[in-house]
Protein backbone atom coordinates (compact mmCIF):
# COMPACT_ATOMS: atom_id res chain seq x y z
CA UNK A 1 0.00 0.00 0.00
CA UNK A 2 1.43 2.99 -1.07
CA UNK A 3 1.55 6.88 0.85
CA UNK A 4 -1.32 8.42 -1.03
CA UNK A 5 -3.55 4.81 -0.69
CA UNK A 6 -2.55 5.35 3.72
CA UNK A 7 -3.74 9.46 2.95
CA UNK A 8 -7.01 8.49 1.11
CA UNK A 9 -8.03 6.26 3.70
CA UNK A 10 -7.39 8.13 6.30
CA UNK A 11 -9.34 10.73 4.59
CA UNK A 12 -12.23 9.00 4.62
CA UNK A 13 -11.82 7.82 7.90
CA UNK A 14 -11.88 11.33 9.29
CA UNK A 15 -15.06 12.38 6.95
CA UNK A 16 -16.88 9.61 8.16
CA UNK A 17 -16.37 10.49 11.64
CA UNK A 18 -17.07 13.86 11.09
CA UNK A 19 -20.11 12.75 9.44
CA UNK A 20 -21.20 11.13 12.64
CA UNK A 21 -20.30 13.01 15.08
CA UNK A 22 -22.16 16.16 13.14
CA UNK A 23 -25.40 13.71 13.01
CA UNK A 24 -25.36 13.11 16.41
CA UNK A 25 -24.70 16.78 17.50
CA UNK A 26 -27.70 17.55 15.11
CA UNK A 27 -30.05 14.70 16.77
CA UNK A 28 -29.56 15.54 20.33
CA UNK A 29 -29.50 18.87 20.31
CA UNK A 30 -31.38 19.83 17.36
CA UNK A 31 -34.03 17.20 17.21
CA UNK A 32 -32.49 16.01 13.68
CA UNK A 33 -34.09 15.13 11.28
CA UNK A 34 -37.92 15.81 12.64
CA UNK A 35 -36.28 19.78 12.86
CA UNK A 36 -35.24 20.58 9.72
CA UNK A 37 -33.58 23.48 9.99
CA UNK A 38 -34.42 26.90 9.18
CA UNK A 39 -36.91 26.95 5.71
CA UNK A 40 -34.80 28.00 2.60
CA UNK A 41 -37.73 30.52 1.80
CA UNK A 42 -39.94 32.24 4.70
CA UNK A 43 -43.59 31.66 4.63
CA UNK A 44 -45.69 33.80 2.96
CA UNK A 45 -47.48 35.91 6.00
CA UNK A 46 -50.59 38.20 4.84
CA UNK A 47 -50.01 40.59 7.56
CA UNK A 48 -46.28 41.53 7.04
CA UNK A 49 -46.83 41.47 3.30
CA UNK A 50 -49.29 44.07 3.59
CA UNK A 51 -47.49 46.04 6.26
CA UNK A 52 -44.68 46.04 3.57
CA UNK A 53 -46.99 47.30 1.21
CA UNK A 54 -48.13 49.93 3.11
CA UNK A 55 -44.93 50.92 4.23
CA UNK A 56 -43.28 50.83 0.07
CA UNK A 57 -45.64 53.59 -0.89
CA UNK A 58 -45.33 55.87 2.06
CA UNK A 59 -43.64 59.11 0.90
CA UNK A 60 -40.18 59.99 2.34
CA UNK A 61 -39.51 63.21 4.54
CA UNK A 62 -36.93 65.23 2.22
CA UNK A 63 -34.74 67.39 3.95
CA UNK A 64 -31.30 68.76 3.03
CA UNK A 65 -27.62 68.88 5.61
CA UNK A 66 -26.37 71.18 6.27
CA UNK A 67 -30.06 73.34 6.04
CA UNK A 68 -30.01 76.06 3.45
CA UNK A 69 -29.03 79.48 4.47
CA UNK A 70 -32.01 81.79 4.64
CA UNK A 71 -31.23 84.95 5.97
CA UNK A 72 -34.55 87.06 6.64
CA UNK A 73 -32.61 90.49 7.52
CA UNK A 74 -29.61 92.54 6.27
CA UNK A 75 -27.61 91.41 9.54
CA UNK A 76 -28.71 87.66 8.75
CA UNK A 77 -27.22 88.45 5.34
CA UNK A 78 -23.68 89.11 6.44
CA UNK A 79 -23.27 87.12 9.51
CA UNK A 80 -25.29 84.36 8.64
CA UNK A 81 -28.55 83.17 10.70
CA UNK A 82 -29.34 79.86 13.00
CA UNK A 83 -29.78 76.92 11.06
CA UNK A 84 -33.83 76.48 10.86
CA UNK A 85 -34.71 72.31 11.92
CA UNK A 86 -37.46 70.81 8.88
CA UNK A 87 -39.52 69.17 11.89
CA UNK A 88 -42.29 67.16 11.16
CA UNK A 89 -45.03 68.85 13.23
CA UNK A 90 -47.86 67.62 15.37
CA UNK A 91 -51.32 68.64 14.56
CA UNK A 92 -53.75 68.92 17.67
CA UNK A 93 -57.89 68.84 17.07
CA UNK A 94 -60.84 68.70 19.60
CA UNK A 95 -63.23 66.12 18.70
CA UNK A 96 -66.56 65.87 20.79
CA UNK A 97 -66.22 62.05 20.68
CA UNK A 98 -62.07 61.51 20.61
CA UNK A 99 -61.41 64.33 23.09
CA UNK A 100 -59.58 67.65 23.48
CA UNK A 101 -55.74 66.51 23.14
CA UNK A 102 -55.66 64.30 19.99
CA UNK A 103 -53.23 65.04 17.18
CA UNK A 104 -51.92 63.26 13.93
CA UNK A 105 -48.73 63.58 12.73
CA UNK A 106 -47.65 63.13 8.60
CA UNK A 107 -46.65 59.76 7.76
CA UNK A 108 -43.27 58.94 6.18
CA UNK A 109 -40.90 56.01 5.48
CA UNK A 110 -38.65 57.29 7.82
CA UNK A 111 -40.60 58.87 10.38
CA UNK A 112 -39.21 57.73 13.87
CA UNK A 113 -40.42 57.58 17.50
CA UNK A 114 -38.61 56.96 20.73
CA UNK A 115 -38.76 54.17 22.21
CA UNK A 116 -41.94 53.38 24.58
CA UNK A 117 -39.80 52.90 27.67
CA UNK A 118 -37.95 56.16 27.37
CA UNK A 119 -40.95 58.04 26.81
CA UNK A 120 -42.75 56.63 29.37
CA UNK A 121 -39.86 57.73 31.81
CA UNK A 122 -39.60 61.08 30.03
CA UNK A 123 -43.52 61.05 31.13
CA UNK A 124 -43.38 60.08 34.47
CA UNK A 125 -39.91 61.01 36.16
CA UNK A 126 -39.87 64.36 34.19
CA UNK A 127 -43.80 65.45 34.00
CA UNK A 128 -43.36 66.08 30.30
CA UNK A 129 -47.01 65.62 28.87
CA UNK A 130 -48.76 67.62 26.34
CA UNK A 131 -46.03 70.42 26.35
CA UNK A 132 -42.89 69.12 24.90
CA UNK A 133 -41.13 72.28 24.78
CA UNK A 134 -38.61 71.43 27.39
CA UNK A 135 -37.92 68.25 24.96
CA UNK A 136 -37.39 70.10 21.42
CA UNK A 137 -35.08 72.64 23.02
CA UNK A 138 -33.01 69.52 23.64
CA UNK A 139 -33.40 68.39 19.97
CA UNK A 140 -32.57 72.03 18.59
CA UNK A 141 -29.53 72.26 20.84
CA UNK A 142 -28.02 68.80 19.71
CA UNK A 143 -28.80 69.41 16.00
CA UNK A 144 -26.95 72.95 16.34
CA UNK A 145 -24.17 71.56 17.88
CA UNK A 146 -23.84 68.66 15.17
CA UNK A 147 -23.88 71.34 12.82
CA UNK A 148 -21.01 73.28 14.27
CA UNK A 149 -18.53 70.01 14.80
CA UNK A 150 -19.39 69.53 10.68
CA UNK A 151 -18.28 72.83 10.38
CA UNK A 152 -15.12 72.37 12.19
CA UNK A 153 -14.15 68.92 11.00
CA UNK A 154 -15.33 70.51 7.18
CA UNK A 155 -12.70 73.14 7.64
CA UNK A 156 -10.06 71.44 9.11
CA UNK A 157 -10.08 69.29 6.08
CA UNK A 158 -10.01 72.32 3.87
CA UNK A 159 -7.26 73.61 5.85
CA UNK A 160 -4.83 70.47 4.93
CA UNK A 161 -5.28 71.76 1.22
CA UNK A 162 -3.30 75.11 2.00
CA UNK A 163 0.18 74.21 1.64
CA UNK A 164 1.52 77.70 3.36
CA UNK A 165 -0.89 77.28 6.06
CA UNK A 166 0.62 75.30 8.78
CA UNK A 167 -2.56 74.33 10.97
CA UNK A 168 -0.53 73.50 14.18
CA UNK A 169 0.87 77.06 14.78
CA UNK A 170 -1.91 79.23 16.51
CA UNK A 171 -4.39 80.34 15.83
CA UNK A 172 -5.55 77.15 13.83
CA UNK A 173 -4.31 74.85 16.58
CA UNK A 174 -7.31 75.95 18.73
CA UNK A 175 -9.51 74.83 16.21
CA UNK A 176 -7.67 71.89 15.04
CA UNK A 177 -7.84 70.78 18.63
CA UNK A 178 -11.61 70.38 18.74
CA UNK A 179 -11.92 67.02 16.28
CA UNK A 180 -8.52 66.12 16.95
CA UNK A 181 -10.05 63.04 19.62
CA UNK A 182 -12.74 61.94 16.92
CA UNK A 183 -9.78 62.37 14.55
CA UNK A 184 -6.93 59.89 16.56
CA UNK A 185 -10.15 57.88 17.24
CA UNK A 186 -11.13 56.70 13.85
CA UNK A 187 -7.83 57.24 12.02
CA UNK A 188 -7.08 53.30 12.84
CA UNK A 189 -10.59 51.99 11.64
CA UNK A 190 -11.30 54.27 8.29
CA UNK A 191 -9.13 53.15 5.06
CA UNK A 192 -6.85 55.26 3.05
CA UNK A 193 -7.55 55.10 -1.01
CA UNK A 194 -4.57 56.17 -3.18
CA UNK A 195 -2.59 58.34 -0.10
CA UNK A 196 -6.13 59.72 0.90
CA UNK A 197 -7.07 59.53 4.27
CA UNK A 198 -10.74 59.04 3.81
CA UNK A 199 -10.99 59.72 7.88
CA UNK A 200 -12.74 63.47 7.37
CA UNK A 201 -15.41 62.75 4.63
CA UNK A 202 -16.16 59.30 7.39
CA UNK A 203 -17.08 61.87 9.87
CA UNK A 204 -18.86 64.21 7.94
CA UNK A 205 -20.84 61.37 6.67
CA UNK A 206 -21.57 60.08 9.94
CA UNK A 207 -22.24 63.44 11.74
CA UNK A 208 -24.34 64.59 9.24
CA UNK A 209 -26.47 61.72 9.19
CA UNK A 210 -26.80 61.67 12.33
CA UNK A 211 -28.25 65.44 12.25
CA UNK A 212 -30.53 65.02 9.53
CA UNK A 213 -31.80 62.14 11.27
CA UNK A 214 -33.23 64.30 13.86
CA UNK A 215 -35.26 66.25 11.43
CA UNK A 216 -37.35 63.13 11.86
CA UNK A 217 -38.13 62.67 14.95
CA UNK A 218 -41.51 63.34 16.74
CA UNK A 219 -42.41 63.26 20.44
CA UNK A 220 -45.56 61.88 20.86
CA UNK A 221 -46.20 63.12 24.83
CA UNK A 222 -48.89 62.43 26.21
CA UNK A 223 -49.23 59.07 24.22
CA UNK A 224 -46.64 56.64 24.06
CA UNK A 225 -45.70 55.42 20.34
CA UNK A 226 -46.94 52.59 19.80
CA UNK A 227 -50.87 54.12 20.73
CA UNK A 228 -50.15 55.86 16.85
CA UNK A 229 -52.92 54.47 14.51
CA UNK A 230 -52.14 54.66 10.68
CA UNK A 231 -55.00 55.80 8.75
CA UNK A 232 -55.92 58.39 6.45
CA UNK A 233 -57.37 62.02 6.29
CA UNK A 234 -58.23 64.63 4.07
CA UNK A 235 -55.54 67.74 4.26
CA UNK A 236 -55.25 70.85 2.27
CA UNK A 237 -58.43 68.66 -0.34
CA UNK A 238 -55.98 66.25 -0.74
CA UNK A 239 -55.83 62.51 1.53
CA UNK A 240 -52.85 61.79 2.79
CA UNK A 241 -51.33 58.96 5.00
CA UNK A 242 -50.77 59.96 8.68
CA UNK A 243 -50.14 58.42 12.50
CA UNK A 244 -53.43 59.13 14.68
CA UNK A 245 -52.84 59.76 18.78
CA UNK A 246 -56.49 59.95 20.10
CA UNK A 247 -58.87 59.18 22.85
CA UNK A 248 -57.56 58.75 26.46
CA UNK A 249 -53.22 58.31 26.94
CA UNK A 250 -52.86 54.92 28.74
CA UNK A 251 -50.28 56.48 30.99
CA UNK A 252 -53.04 58.35 32.34
CA UNK A 253 -54.91 55.37 33.14
CA UNK A 254 -51.63 53.32 34.36
CA UNK A 255 -50.05 56.70 36.09
CA UNK A 256 -52.18 59.90 38.07
CA UNK A 257 -52.26 62.52 35.55
CA UNK A 258 -49.88 65.24 36.02
CA UNK A 259 -51.42 67.77 38.37
CA UNK A 260 -50.44 70.98 36.92
CA UNK A 261 -52.89 69.73 33.76
CA UNK A 262 -55.40 69.02 36.51
CA UNK A 263 -55.60 72.16 37.83
CA UNK A 264 -55.51 74.11 34.62
CA UNK A 265 -58.96 71.94 33.61
CA UNK A 266 -60.16 72.88 36.99
CA UNK A 267 -59.64 76.67 36.63
CA UNK A 268 -59.47 77.57 33.06
CA UNK A 269 -60.88 74.79 31.04
CA UNK A 270 -63.77 73.18 32.87
CA UNK A 271 -65.66 72.15 29.85
CA UNK A 272 -61.93 69.57 29.43
CA UNK A 273 -62.78 68.47 33.07
CA UNK A 274 -66.28 67.47 32.36
CA UNK A 275 -65.39 65.20 29.14
CA UNK A 276 -63.01 63.85 31.17
CA UNK A 277 -65.70 62.78 33.89
CA UNK A 278 -68.37 62.12 31.57
CA UNK A 279 -66.74 59.32 29.34
CA UNK A 280 -63.81 58.11 31.54
CA UNK A 281 -65.46 58.45 35.35
CA UNK A 282 -65.93 54.51 35.06
CA UNK A 283 -61.92 53.88 35.17
CA UNK A 284 -61.61 55.65 38.53
CA UNK A 285 -59.41 58.22 37.74
CA UNK A 286 -58.60 61.37 39.52
CA UNK A 287 -59.46 64.50 37.46
CA UNK A 288 -59.40 66.87 40.45
CA UNK A 289 -56.08 68.78 41.22
CA UNK A 290 -54.64 67.69 44.16
CA UNK A 291 -55.74 70.51 46.68
CA UNK A 292 -59.02 69.89 45.67
CA UNK A 293 -58.79 66.22 46.49
CA UNK A 294 -56.65 67.24 49.77
CA UNK A 295 -59.58 69.50 50.72
CA UNK A 296 -62.54 67.00 49.92
CA UNK A 297 -60.61 64.08 51.91
CA UNK A 298 -60.38 66.45 54.77
CA UNK A 299 -64.19 67.91 54.51
CA UNK A 300 -64.44 64.09 55.00
CA UNK A 301 -62.97 63.16 57.89
CA UNK A 302 -64.68 65.63 59.58
CA UNK A 303 -68.01 64.74 59.13
CA UNK A 304 -67.56 60.92 58.85
CA UNK A 305 -67.41 61.23 63.17
CA UNK A 306 -70.77 62.97 63.00
CA UNK A 307 -72.68 60.73 60.10
CA UNK A 308 -71.48 57.83 62.40
CA UNK A 309 -72.93 58.93 65.61
CA UNK A 310 -76.32 60.07 63.55
CA UNK A 311 -77.70 56.74 64.12
CA UNK A 312 -77.16 56.63 67.82
CA UNK A 313 -79.70 60.02 67.83
CA UNK A 314 -82.90 57.88 68.10
CA UNK A 315 -81.30 56.09 70.96
CA UNK A 316 -80.86 59.49 72.79
CA UNK A 317 -83.76 60.80 71.99
CA UNK A 318 -85.77 57.87 73.83
CA UNK A 319 -84.02 58.02 76.59
CA UNK A 320 -84.14 61.74 77.24
CA UNK A 321 -87.69 61.24 76.93
CA UNK A 322 -87.63 58.18 79.11
CA UNK A 323 -85.86 60.04 82.02
CA UNK A 324 -88.28 62.99 81.91
CA UNK A 325 -90.91 60.70 81.85
CA UNK A 326 -89.77 59.65 84.83
CA UNK A 327 -88.57 62.64 86.55
CA UNK A 328 -92.33 64.20 86.16
CA UNK A 329 -94.19 61.45 87.63
CA UNK A 330 -91.80 62.01 90.78
CA UNK A 331 -92.26 65.78 91.00
CA UNK A 332 -96.19 64.78 90.46
CA UNK A 333 -96.36 62.45 93.09
CA UNK A 334 -95.01 65.00 95.49
CA UNK A 335 -97.10 67.90 94.62
CA UNK A 336 -99.97 65.28 95.35
CA UNK A 337 -98.93 64.21 98.58
CA UNK A 338 -98.36 67.74 99.93
CA UNK A 339 -101.83 69.17 98.19
CA UNK A 340 -103.36 65.81 99.95
CA UNK A 341 -101.82 66.24 103.19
Amino acid sequence: MTLANKLLDFKVVFVSGLESLTEQIATKIFNYPQNLGMPLTPEYDAKQQSMVDYLSQLPVHQTNFPPPAAPATLSQVFFGNFPDMSRIDRTFYEHKSDGFYNFYVPNYKNIFFLPDWLSQWLQINLNISVDTTPLEIIQQSVFLGLIGFFFLVEFRMKLYWFLTINPYTRPWIYLISLTDWIQDFMTGLSPVMLGVDLTAPIILGLTGKLADSLNHLVFTMPFLPSEGQPGKMMIDNEVQDVILFRYLPSLWYTHSIPNSLREFWYTDRIDILNFMKKNYAHLEIEFLPDRILKDLSQHQQITKPLADNLHHLPEISSNLICKLSNDSDYIFDIFMNKFIT
